[in-house]
Order: C-alpha cells, then structure tokens, then sequence
C-alpha cells in the first residue's frame, strides 16, 4: 500500500461496517425463512446439549426413519455451531444468535479494502471498494441473520485472498477457510480447487511457468491441504460414525431433480434416469444460466455497476487475487446454474456470491478509473481525476440508496414499528397454543416449514410432502403425525383438499387462522 494510514483506514471501515450491520440487525428479532430458521434451532439444541439431532423433517432425501434423526445431512453445520457457541455465553435468545454474524459480516468490507489496495494501490478504490461492501443492497438484510451468508463470505474471501500469500502460515490458513467455507455450505468444496490452481500458476524466477510442480509448489499445496484436513476431519469422522461416508450425498441428488418441488418428495430417490426422464433437461440448464447471469447482474453488480466489475476484472486479470476470484466464479455459476439448477436458482448462488463480492467491488473502481480515462482521451475538456471521484462517490450514493429501498421492503415494510420480517410464521403460535388447549403435550405436526414450526411451539414435526393425499398419509403414517397444517404454500396436488376440505374422510377440518387450515388426520390408511 503506497498511501498514508491503512492500519487507521481499516479500523475506519471495521467500525463503519459494523455500525451499519448493527444498525440492520435490531429490527430483526426473530428467524424470517426455513434455512435460518434451521440453522437458529440447530444450534439452540448443540448448546441446550441434544447433539447433532433434529426434531423434524424437513425433505425425505436421506430416508429418515423416525425422529429424531441426525442433523446437517444437507445443509452444513458451522453457522449452527456458531449460533450455539454464542447462546452457550449469553443464553438461549435470537440476539445472542445474531452476534457471530455480524461481527463476521463486519470483517467483509476490511477485506474489500484490502484486496483494492493490494491491486491498484489507490487509496480512493480501496474506499470504494469497502463502502460498496458494507452497502451491498442485497445482502443488506441478511448479513446478520444466523445463516450461511457471513460465514461462507468471509471464510470463502480469505481462503482466495490468503492463498495468493507468500508465507507458509497463510498457505495453511488459506486451506483452514476453505474447510470452514465447506462447513459452512456444502459447496464450499469448490473453494479447493482454485485455491490449489492459484499455487501450481505461480510463476518461477525467471517469470517462466513450470512444466512440474517444483518443490516449493507441492509444500504449498500440503500446507493448503493440511489446513483444509484440520477443519473438516472431525466432521468427516462424525459423518463416517453415522451414516457410514464422510461426506453426505442428500444434496447431490438435486442434480437429478426435474423441478425444486420434488426435493420434498416423500420415499422416492433420483438418479440420472429420473433427470433424462424430465424432457427439458436442457431448456431448464439453459434457463439456469440465464436466471444465474440476471441474479448476478442484480444482485452481485446492482445492475449499474456490473459493466465497470467486468471492465476492473479483465483489466487486471493476471492478478494473482482477481485470477482465484474469477477461476472460482467460473466454478461456482457452472455448478449453480448447470449442475444444481434448481437450488441455485432458489438461493444457492445468492449465497455463495457473497465470497465473491469484496473482488467485485474492488474491480468497480478500477473499471470505473478505465472507462473515465478513455473518455478524458476524447474529450479534452475532461478532468479526469476530478470525474473518478465524483463518479466514485456517485456509485457509492446509489449503493446507500438501493439498499435503503431494499431493507425497507424485505424487513421494514409500510410500518417501522412493526417490522414485516417478524411477521414471517405468526400462525404457529396461535397453533401451538390451540393443540396445547386439546391436551396435546408432544404432537407430530405435519407443516409446510418444520424448523419454524418447532421454533415456534417446541413441537416435533415433519414436512408436507410434495405430493397427493396417498403420499401425505404414508409420511404421516411412518412418523405417527396426527395434525396436518396447509397454508399458501401447499403442493399443487393438494389443492382440491385445501379448496373442498371435507372431500376426504380420512382428513378432518379442525380449526381454521386466517388463511391457515389445521387438519386432523383420522385415518392414516
């Protein structure tokens, strides 16, 4: 770094970032969607001493047989750890939960900082590239949810940032964060392979690239390995004494889906017969990429600077940090848009986007800088140091801007004092407390969001499945469920019920909330 005072510029940006995320996270007081919803109960049970356990089920992919069964088979277990190391020291509530993440998500914009400075050398970029960080409009309202968005961001940046570093303990932690990026996201896994390539590229004295991997390229790569084996061999050993592999297979089979609905298919597996069985394999991939190159667009570029993103990328693309950045962004929207088409579209690459966004931001000022200085070359009357800033600030304004309007739409809403976000599954209380008046002291409660639900009421519960009323009683008749509970969000094949509720015998209309319907399941032959 070539300007005055990074150490003070980086505490700046720190306390900034993790002013705005507190500021972001008090309005939020309660999990708002099923993944955060079961990663909070996840770690609620780790430190209230139940273990890797599940009081519900959520989808059918690994065959659960009865409840409760062993967690994190899909989804990955660090945020869950965190949410229970924090509600170990200050108790079992949402705030506590809340306190790893932002105090993560504040680390973002450092590293943003860090990476423009490393690159360009201007003060003013690493700014930019901080502030575009620390307003990223989209991820705004879930940096301090107890999820994987913070986790997998830092960790995931690290890992690519630290890989292009020179000592052998930064090599070691470089691997150490693809390990925690991996438990934290199942495709944090791709993180590897980047990281590794990044070491075997390096170029030797003479500037020339080596045919063999010389020797202090294989000790790189040990070391990056030896780090990623620390972090994950104990959750590899706790797969292998539970379901007999070291890593889980249930996320895999989404490759084979025809649609996102049939990950909650009950007693059914996939393979590449049911995928070539489809008949749209590739319209639906190539709807994937086009969905995958719009969420970028939107949510990764804000729309207005993705040009410049791509412009800064291409102009320092032989930078060792950008060429790991842009080896695993061509990984990561492959896999979320070719390969997991489904959840990608649905989340997946929202989420692991978040790794890649302090090398964004760092590239739009730079692309910013390029395009200023070709136009300052056919206008004279140009100034062009003058433009950068006032472009600079500009974009950094509309950032500001965008996420206000965001924000306020995903967790305010019209009422300030009444925020939408924890509004998200208020039937379930009136729920839980209508069964409790029925005498029922541990019910098996179908339900369209089982973590929510048993964050709601403390009852256990599993998902309505994808399917009709034959497939609905089998799943009820397997883990004992007597209520059933259809809201909004039922499958299509359960219309005709949800419309007439009195047209199967087997299923009795209960209780009514609002636009809620609670069934009693009679017969579940």
């Amino acid at each position: 770094m070539n300007f005055p005072s990074p150490r003070r510029d980086i505490w700046l940006v720190f306390g900034l970032a993790l002013f705005v995320r507190i500021l972001t996270a008090l309005p939020q007081t309660q999990p708002n969607y099923m993944d955060a919803d079961y990663y909070l109960v996840g770690g609620q049970r780790l430190a209230q001493g139940y273990g890797f356990t599940d009081p519900y089920v959520w989808h059918y992919l690994d065959q659960p047989t009865a409840l409760p069964h062993p967690s994190h088979l899909y989804w990955m277990p660090l945020p869950s750890i965190l949410v229970a190391v924090s509600q170990a020291i200050f108790g079992i509530n949402y705030r506590a939960a809340q306190i790893p993440f932002v105090l993560l998500a504040a680390l973002l914009p450092v590293l943003a900082y860090l990476i423009a400075a490393r690159i360009s050398g201007v003060r003013r970029h690493a700014w930019i590239a901080a502030l575009l960080t620390i307003f990223s409009p989209f991820y705004l309202p879930y940096w301090g949810v107890p999820e994987s968005f913070a986790p997998f961001a830092v960790t995931g940046a690290l890992a690519l940032y630290w890989a292009c570093a020179a000592s052998k303990w930064k090599l070691f932690a470089a691997g150490a964060c693809v390990g925690l990026a991996h438990l934290s996201r199942a495709d944090g896994m791709l993180l590897l392979l980047p990281v590794l390539l990044i070491q075997i590229s390096l170029r030797d004295s003479n500037g020339r690239r080596n045919m063999f991997i010389p020797h202090a390229q294989r000790s790189s790569l040990i070391l990056v390995f030896a780090g990623y084996l620390v972090i994950m061999l104990p959750w590899l050993a706790r797969n292998l004494g539970v379901i007999g592999t070291p890593l889980s297979t249930v996320g895999s089979q989404t490759i084979w889906m025809c649609n996102y609905d049939e990950l909650f298919a009950y007693s059914k597996q996939f393979d590449l017969a049911h995928l070539l069985g489809c008949g749209n394999v590739i319209a639906t991939r190539l709807n994937g990429v086009a969905s995958g190159l719009v969420h970028w667009l939107a949510e990764a570029g804000m729309i207005f600077l993705a040009p410049l993103i791509v412009i800064g990328l291409w102009r320092e693309r032989r930078a060792p940090l950008f060429q790991a950045a842009l080896w695993y962004a061509g990984l990561l929207f492959a896999a979320m848009t070719l390969v997991f088409t489904f959840a990608g579209d649905r989340g997946g690459l929202f989420h692991s986007t978040g790794a890649l966004l302090p090398f964004f931001y760092a590239a739009a000022p730079m692309g910013l800088d390029a395009v200023v200085d070709w136009v300052a070359r056919r206008r004279r009357t140009w100034n062009a140091l003058t433009a950068k800033k006032v472009f600079g600030a500009a974009f950094v304004v509309y950032a500001i801007a965008m996420s206000f309007l965001i924000y306020r739409g995903r967790v305010i809403g019209p009422d300030w004092s009444n925020p939408i976000w924890n509004q998200s599954d208020l039937v379930y209380d009136s729920i839980g407390q209508w069964l409790r008046e029925q005498g029922e002291t541990d019910p098996i409660v179908m339900v369209n969001n089982p973590p929510g639900f048993y964050y709601r009421t403390g009852y256990s519960s599993i998902v309505v499945p994808n399917g009709d009323v034959t497939d609905l009683l089998n799943a009820a008749r397997q883990f004992g469920a007597r209520w059933l509970i259809l809201d909004a969000n039922r499958p299509e094949q359960l219309a005709t019920l949800s419309a007439q509720p009195n047209s199967d015998p087997r299923l009795k209309l209960r209780e009514t909330f609002e636009r809620t319907q609670l069934y009693e399941i009679v017969s579940s032959r």
